[in-house]
């Protein structure tokens, strides 16, 4: 018999912020596949009964292709066993979700998908930033700077040329060279604000607020990951409130497999 997948939303980081679904879910799984990008106190979450199988996929070192962690869930979930992918922020925003959730379906495995906070809410948030915002930003767009094939997007950049709107980058970090140069031959103003923010939600939490023109140097000094977000309302960070982190007592001891 075959056993269930879920994908599982994690959130940005603070396990404050995971839904009880997930939080309830994670309890019985037999197997986690779990990212490199979890913080470890998701990673305390999960039960000592419950096997851990680490399928990171950092930037260059994509030591678990896709299709091989597609292999591991049939693997798994074909023996009968209750799998979990747990995944950063929202399993259907840039979170490859939709990959698995189709490749289990056509190999007969029953999915369950359960939403996350993506960083791309939870990051301007977490800054004081409001990517909505009333006489500021009449509305957003989330996009990301990478490809399939370590390509780079930039298809995007005309978006920072619309007034009160706010675009909110994931995985442009290092691509904000290119995003620059191309943002400044489009015509698109300068002296526009950005805010970089890093580890959104975590005890490590950083900010840079910059501009268009100054964002590469900036971007240097940034810890990863990052979340890029461009538009008027970064402005609103000097007034309006930044979240507050809890500190988090350890919850289980497990050991990570690979």
């Amino acid at each position: 018999m075959n056993g269930k997948l879920y994908l599982i939303g994690c959130g940005p980081g603070d396990s404050d912020l995971l839904t009880l679904k997930a939080f309830n879910t994670i309890q019985k799984l037999d197997i986690a596949l779990i990212d490199h990008l979890l913080t470890q106190e998701i990673i305390d979450c999960i039960p000592p009964h419950t096997q851990v199988v680490f399928v990171g996929k950092e930037k260059g070192k994509h030591s678990f292709p896709q299709d091989q962690i597609n292999t591991m869930i049939t693997h798994y979930a074909h023996q009968g066993y209750t799998v979990g992918r747990l995944k950063c922020g929202d399993p259907y925003i840039f979170g490859r979700g939709t990959e698995e959730a189709l490749y289990a379906s056509t190999h007969g495995i029953d999915v369950e998908v359960i939403a996350g906070i993506s960083s791309a809410l939870s990051a301007p948030l977490s800054v004081g930033i409001a990517p909505t915002a009333r006489g500021v930003s009449t509305g957003m767009s989330i996009v990301s700077a990478h490809l399939s094939g370590d390509r780079i997007n930039l298809a995007w950049i005309p978006l920072l040329g619309i007034d009160d709107h706010t675009t909110v980058v994931l995985m442009g970090l290092s691509r904000t060279r290119h995003i620059v140069q191309e943002a400044l031959a489009q015509g698109i103003d300068p002296k526009l604000p950005v805010a970089i923010v890093s580890n959104a939600t975590t005890a490590t939490q950083s900010s840079i607020i910059t501009t268009l023109s100054d964002l590469t140097l900036a971007a240097k000094t940034a810890p990863k990951p990052a979340v890029l977000v461009f538009g008027q309302v970064v402005n609103l960070s000097t007034v309006l409130p930044h979240y507050s982190y809890t500190p988090k007592e350890v919850s289980y001891d497990i050991a990570c497999s690979s």
